[in-house]
């Protein structure tokens, strides 16, 4: 049996469901998984029930391993040295994240040392951040050959050690052309480097396409993901100001939660929007798989937020389209290789109110129109963002194909 080691940041998160969709779906073909979590377990955080499977198979190893440390500085020493002292290096300009990564090295020793042990044959890190940089210290211990997903923020935000990390990797995957194109420009060495480009993915043929055209009365407007900075809620608060009466009889729904919760509350309410806009907070799958099948519009007015956090492609969108149901969002980082300007969705630039009124609007006055482009996107997603043939894409990656 295939065993594949996989590091991940957080578990359980509401949020990554495009991870665990993808774990799951390797179960399913038959692959044994080992979940590392790098951050503590999240026990307050609600665990969606198709991903259930993963409960079991997380293993939090602790940050205090002096065993696992000892046992590699012991057979590497000066190797283990040099490491340390490069990672350091490179991040001297980023306390922050030195700090950080060097808290982890126990960790990713113990991880490295528990997957060889269970027998795994390959580690895959979720994100090019910590992950990455566990999965690159387990492999300069001498542990497994590692892959590394790369999302978003993860090579947006900085990129010290991305050329160690990506270029001693067996394989690197990005979820878009324009993050494949960002790591061949800004990271040493990635010029010329075989960069694999896996969306992330849905099972489309498990959602059944919703045909009715979007209700205009009442104007259901879904809005689903964190709310934090780089989601742009606040424009679209600001849109439904603009918008006014021309939208009739409508109401908006938010699910998600984060760190800006409270003031988009205070900000609805300020705005003159406490009554018809519902912040839902965090919900099971199955409720927002309920809430996209009656949304009139999904909206993600994704922006580019502090130390340049932005999307990928947002996961939210490529599910909304799945559901045949019309999108809206803005054109940034990998947006527009899903969501084509008046072909698959709407597309607005980042931060601009009016025009995401407008597109608003354009939705709710031509529901026969706005269908026909959700089936457009849901064909498009069928194409390039279905999960079983992605799954096997990144099995090929990780084990060679057979």
């Amino acid at each position: 049996m295939k065993k594949l080691a996989v590091i991940v940041t957080e578990f359980p998160k509401s949020t990554e469901t495009f991870i665990y969709r993808d774990l799951v779906t390797f179960l399913e073909a038959g692959v044994e998984v080992r979940l590392y979590h790098v951050a503590p377990y999240r026990g307050a955080q609600p665990l969606h029930g198709f991903a259930a499977p993963l409960k079991e198979r997380a293993v939090d190893l602790g940050f205090f391993q002096p065993g696992a440390s000892l046992r590699a500085f012991a057979r590497r020493p000066a190797g283990m040295v040099r490491t340390v002292a490069r990672m350091l290096w490179t991040f001297r300009g980023e306390p922050k994240f030195a700090l950080k990564s060097l808290a982890l090295l126990p960790k990713s020793l113990a991880i490295a040392e528990d997957a060889r042990a269970w027998g795994a044959s390959h580690v895959h890190a979720e994100f090019a951040l910590h992950p990455a940089t566990a999965a690159w210290l387990g492999r300069r211990a001498g542990g497994l050959p590692y892959s590394v997903s790369c999302r978003a923020h993860d090579i947006f935000r900085t990129q010290a050690l991305l050329a160690e990390k990506l270029g001693e990797a067996a394989a690197v995957r990005t979820v878009s052309d324009y993050g494949r194109r960002f790591l061949r420009d800004h990271v040493r060495g990635m010029a010329a480097h075989d960069i694999h480009v896996i969306h992330s993915s849905v099972d489309v043929g498990r959602i059944a396409s919703v045909e009715d055209p979007p209700s205009n009365t009442p104007f259901d407007i879904l809005y689903v993901g964190a709310l934090e900075p780089k989601k742009g809620v606040n424009h679209l608060l600001d849109a439904l100001v603009i918008a006014g009466e021309r939208l009739g009889d409508w109401r908006c729904t938010l699910i998600g939660h984060g760190p800006d919760a409270e003031r988009l509350r205070a900000r609805a309410v300020e705005l003159g929007l406490g009554e018809r806009v519902v912040f839902e907070g965090a919900q099971p799958f199955e409720r927002v798989a309920e809430a996209y099948r009656t949304a009139s519009v999904c909206v993600a007015p994704s922006v580019i937020g502090p130390s340049g956090r932005q999307e990928g492609i947002p996961n939210v969108m490529i599910e909304a389209l799945a559901y045949q149901r019309p999108a809206i969002t803005t054109n940034i980082s990998g947006i527009p290789e899903l969501i084509r300007d008046g072909d698959t969705g709407l597309l607005v630039p980042p931060g601009d109110a009016a025009a995401l009124a407008a597109a608003l609007l354009k939705v709710r006055d031509d529901p026969a129109a706005a269908l026909a482009m959700a089936r457009r996107g849901r064909a498009h997603v069928e194409a390039a963002f279905d999960l079983a043939v992605n799954a096997r894409r990144q099995l090929a990656l990780f084990f060679g194909k057979d």
